[in-house]
């Protein structure tokens, strides 16, 4: 290693299942979400405010992502993924390509480069190899672009668009492929995870092409290089860290969420800062996240 580099907690916020954490260019605020409670966070670091919008209820938040549009977000729940407005809380459905398949969940997705929506789902009991990874598209139906995963996790994409990312994360790896289009192309392992390490989680890349995983029950955020070299370590004082991302007015300051979920009460009360939003400012720039472009609207599945 290295870098090493401790983080400091930004917002005590104590969420059961911190996630998806982002960082607004046009709002300047870091948003995420807590999961198990259908409530998204903000915060400003301009002012040090912290505010948050409740949704109804949904029994879970897989992720979330920011749109073109400042009033609407883009969130994977039960049903799918819908755009919500944030204002009136009116919600409108985009895919659900996972329906009638029952146990199965959805979970992190990420915008790409050239605003397609890609969305990981899971074996709800995370122990099958039940999870997919989805690709949407504006104008298209659904497509299916990898299977095979218990926990599909993080998705992350290269500067230029030409590689992603993905953690296996039951199957302590993170995975990389070439993106040809549509198609997954050269499948590869970039790193995998030792029994200390916990399981990847949360990606995100930075300026030099160098990936960023958060560690489960690994209490670290780890710098990959592209041909999965650690190059740092971010110490979090917490087990479970969960989704990671770059921020700030000159997106070098990490932020990455963490969680409560599972956690027994004396394991919270050595890591009683589980739940919070952290940051950390490891020396590198980050990219800014695509927003989903709208109108955006998939076709039914055939």
């Amino acid at each position: 290693m290295s870098i090493v580099v401790n983080a400091e907690v930004v917002v005590a916020s104590e969420n059961v299942l911190g996630e998806s954490v982002f960082w607004s260019v046009p709002m300047q605020k870091v948003h995420w979400v807590d999961g198990s409670a259908s409530v998204i966070h903000r915060w400003d670091p301009r002012s040090s405010t912290h505010d948050y919008v409740e949704l109804a209820p949904r029994n879970s938040l897989g992720m979330i992502a920011e749109t073109t549009d400042p009033q609407s977000i883009a969130i994977a729940d039960p049903n799918g993924i819908s755009l919500v407005n944030l204002e009136t809380r009116d919600g409108s459905s985009v895919a659900h390509p996972e329906q009638g398949r029952h146990g199965v969940g959805y979970n992190d997705a990420k915008v790409d480069p050239a605003g397609r929506l890609w969305v990981g789902t899971f074996d709800l009991q995370e122990s099958e190899p039940r999870g997919c990874l989805w690709l949407l598209e504006n104008g298209r139906p659904p497509h299916l672009a990898e299977t095979g995963m218990a926990v599909v996790n993080g998705p992350a994409f290269s500067p230029d668009g030409g590689v992603l990312y993905v953690s296996d994360s039951m199957g302590k790896r993170i995975l990389a492929f070439d993106l040809d289009g549509r198609e997954l192309r050269q499948r590869r392992v970039l790193a995998y995870f030792g029994p200390e390490e916990g399981l990847p989680d949360g990606l995100t890349v930075d300026a030099e092409g160098c990936v960023w995983c958060a560690h489960w029950d690994g209490a670290r955020v780890t710098r990959f290089s592209p041909r999965g070299e650690r190059l740092a370590v971010v110490h979090a004082p917490v087990p479970r860290v969960t989704s990671v991302a770059f921020g700030g007015c000159d997106l070098k300051t990490l932020f990455f969420t963490s969680a409560r979920y599972g956690l027994t009460q004396h394991q919270l009360e050595l890591a009683p800062k589980s739940g919070a939003l952290f940051s950390a400012s490891p020396g590198v720039q980050g990219i800014a996240a695509t927003r989903l472009p709208l109108p955006f609207v998939c076709r039914e599945m055939a």
